[in-house]
């Protein structure tokens, strides 16, 4: 399965990561995923239906910019 990271510069609280969280969960396809507000990272494991470009794409649309790492 596929596992992707991303930078969101713009997290910057708690109230930041649990949106992104749940803006992840909320895609089909995707398994697992993880949010570290102190590195200002996300982890997503997805199936190979989704793109990280979708994953992003998704964070975007909801207001946080995604940097594939």
């Amino acid at each position: 399965m596929p596992e992707t990271r991303f930078h969101i510069p713009t997290l910057r609280t708690q109230e930041h990561a649990d949106a992104v969280m749940f803006e992840l969960q909320d895609l089909p396809c995707v398994n697992q995923a993880d949010v570290n507000l102190a590195e200002h990272t996300a982890w997503v494991s997805h199936t190979a239906m989704i793109s990280a470009d979708d994953i992003a794409a998704r964070l975007q649309e909801a207001g946080f910019e995604a940097q594939l790492l």
